[in-house]
């Protein structure tokens, strides 16, 4: 194509006509944490202007900032164009116009990042690599490597420590078991030794004297051997009821106070048997108060045999018309009370521990401090005896950590023994 004019012709080639070549630089104009600028120096994160900044540290606090940046093309500066992504964040481009020039983050994570930004003219092409800048976030104080790694020692020992506890608690019952089981078989041995042994050693003596008196004096003779086959019959029913205890019982599948109640029963029975010349035997009732919890099965065992021991003898010596078992479940503690209206225990056994009578105090006391229980005894002459025994919840209840003080029972009257 050719324009005349004054001063000549003019020649335009649309075929010759070559996109521009010029690629604008590209810099970052401004920052700003939080939307207020950031000075230059003293504890800024910017030593520098950040155009001339190449990297910056932040806090974990210091998370949420912008930046603004520009190209340096001033021909026609609103068609420029721009592109920009945050490595470690973004996984493409953001390409926007000229009016929106500025890159906003909020509440990105610890760890480093690089913010790149770059520019073209409307036809241009892009100004690779472009600027980059380099963002590093430090982490808090509990997001660090060493944090990790002290929180994740101070676990291992933290489970070092229960598995140790629990090896120990595991230990402490067993040892507690076996005591009991070896304790128990130790005074079933003396029991035997005491009652059953001693009560036939004498029915010798009485089967021989009936058979001195057998030739001249038979009507005595006879009444010798009714009296030695009647005490044979109580030396067999000691035996029996030393050696029932041998007998293993499924205890801890059974409710404490169904257990009281059968042994109370039996004990109504031989009593009603054994008591020809009075039979009206005790009335025995058991009552519970309190929400009824689940009881460690050795430790429900060993309440329980403690209990059954003071309800034996309580049929057999305390002469009693009513015998009641009182079983209380407190939030703290599990106390099992057993009172009668008999004749009551002679002080100097309370006191002094005394076998007398086969009350069998050292035994019961014995495993009531193996269990860490308290036992105490409240008795008057003819006004009874109440004998209670108290465990600490934190002992007594399968899931009951509550170690709970002890409140313990005691009258101002008569004779109290611990």
């Amino acid at each position: 194509m050719f324009f005349g004019g004054f001063s000549g012709a003019t020649a335009f080639y649309p075929s010759r006509i070559a996109n521009g070549s010029f690629v604008p630089r590209t810099v970052l104009t401004d920052f700003r944490l939080s939307g207020n600028r950031v000075p230059i120096g003293g504890k800024s994160p910017l030593k520098q202007s950040i155009s001339y900044t190449d990297t910056i540290t932040l806090t974990h606090q210091q998370n949420i900032f912008s930046i603004e940046f520009s190209a340096l093309s001033y021909f026609n500066a609103e068609t420029n164009r721009y592109r920009y992504r945050l490595d470690g964040l973004d996984n493409s481009w953001h390409e926007v116009g000229s009016d929106q020039r500025t890159a906003n983050y909020t509440t990105l994570p610890a760890r480093t990042y690089i913010f790149e930004v770059q520019s073209a003219t409307s036809r241009g092409k892009w100004s690779e690599p472009g600027t980059r800048l380099r963002i590093e976030i430090l982490p808090a104080w509990y997001q660090t490597f060493w944090f990790r790694c002290a929180c994740a020692v101070v676990l291992l020992v933290l489970l070092w420590w229960i598995y140790q506890r629990r090896l120990k608690q595991l230990e402490r019952q067993f040892n507690m078991q076996l005591e009991a089981r070896v304790g128990e078989r130790t005074r079933i041995a003396r029991e035997l030794h005491d009652t059953l042994l001693q009560s036939f050693h004498g029915l010798l003596f009485r089967f021989q004297a009936a058979r001195n008196m057998l030739p001249g004096r038979p009507e005595e003779s006879s009444q010798a051997l009714d009296g030695a086959i009647s005490r044979a019959e109580e030396a067999i029913a000691e035996g029996r009821n030393a050696i029932q205890d041998l007998r293993p019982e499924p205890t801890a599948q059974t409710d404490l106070a169904q257990l009281l109640a059968s042994t109370g029963k039996e004990l109504e029975g031989a009593q009603y048997s054994n008591q020809e010349e009075n039979r009206d035997s005790a009335i025995f009732r058991v009552t519970v108060e309190g929400e009824r919890q689940a009881l460690s099965p050795i430790l429900q065992d060993e309440v329980y045999r403690i209990a059954r021991e003071v309800l034996r003898n309580t049929f057999q010596h305390a002469c009693a018309r009513e015998i009641e078992a009182e079983i209380r479940y407190d939030y703290g503690q599990l106390r099992v009370r057993i009172r009668d209206d008999g004749r009551g225990i002679d002080p100097r056994v309370l006191q002094e521990g005394n076998r007398a009578g086969h009350w069998g105090l050292p035994g019961i006391r014995e495993r009531a401090k193996q269990i860490g229980a308290r036992l105490d005894f409240w008795s008057e002459a003819g006004a009874g005896t109440e004998v209670q025994l108290t465990v600490p919840g934190s002992v007594a209840y399968a899931k009951s950590r509550d170690a709970g003080g002890l409140r313990l029972f005691s009258k101002k009257t008569g004779t109290h023994a611990r």
